[in-house]
């Protein structure tokens, strides 16, 4: 009797639970019948500023005077391009290649990419690893804003780096990786900048079907229209991406084939 009475109140409880679950999700279903689409989304981004806030403590950061370089230049003469390279090139030797493009009509000097200073040589004598050429490196790179987080003096990145970036500066996003999207058209906005554009705005950059899917099938938005993406300024702030901008009269035809208008950030 008394195994009967436990299961039968297991039941009953169980019972219970599920109809308190079955209410939320009705609540949840009859708000999202109810509230504007936008409200929601007003809601889900004031959630991940405050996730960004949170996130923003974590790290320990140390005030650097950071000269931002000038954007890289479309054109200029041998000489600027050797006045750009040639005291990086007294620690990145030969073996080093003085440039990613093959064609030798492409003129760019290491700082016209990657910023650092051209003031500063490996000293006469030294070894890697002295004090001196440690001394010199650093006056000579771009350091990292978060220097605990980094492997300095290794060139290696940590493992993950993904968030941190983001919490950097973007002179030292600039000097480990000029293609960072947070800094690319500084640094091959001149010749690439079409390029550029378009790849801000693939899936491989923005995770929009990740993101869109994730949302629907968690109940965090109420439709499959894809309108969640990633991105940020040099600044790691998230950001609106907009669209092409579309004639009135092409606007359904571009509906009709999937072209988004806006995607908003995380």
């Amino acid at each position: 009797m008394k195994t009967v009475d436990k299961t039968w109140m297991f039941q009953r409880r169980l019972f219970r639970t599920a109809k308190f679950t079955l209410d939320i999700k009705t609540m949840i279903a009859h708000l999202f019948s109810r509230v504007n689409y936008r409200s929601m989304l007003a809601a889900v981004l004031l959630l991940a500023c405050y996730s960004t806030a949170q996130a923003a403590s974590m790290y320990h950061k140390v005030d650097r005077d950071y000269t931002t370089a000038p954007d890289a230049p479309k054109s200029q003469s041998q000489q600027e391009v050797d006045g750009k390279s040639l005291a990086c090139m007294s620690c990145h030797t030969e073996t080093d290649s003085k440039s990613m493009h093959v064609n030798p009509a492409v003129k760019l000097g290491c700082t016209d990419c990657h910023g650092g200073s051209t003031a500063v040589s490996r000293p006469e004598g030294t070894n890697k690893g002295d004090d001196a050429y440690l001394a010199a490196m650093n006056e000579a790179h771009v350091l990292p804003q978060i220097p605990d987080k980094w492997p300095t003096p290794s060139s290696r990145n940590p493992e993950r780096s993904y968030a941190l970036l983001n919490h950097e500066s973007p002179e030292f996003i600039r000097f480990i990786n000029p293609s960072d999207y947070r800094v690319v058209k500084e640094s091959c906005g001149a010749c690439h900048m079409e390029t550029i554009e378009a790849s801000v705005r693939s899936l491989h950059s923005t995770g929009a079907m990740l993101w869109g899917g994730a949302s629907y099938n968690n109940g965090i938005l109420p439709f499959k229209n894809y309108i969640l993406g990633e991105a940020y300024d040099r600044d790691g702030n998230a950001v609106l991406i907009k669209g092409p901008a579309i004639p009135e009269e092409a606007k359904q035809y571009a509906k009709d084939k999937g072209v988004i208008e806006a995607f908003y950030p995380l």
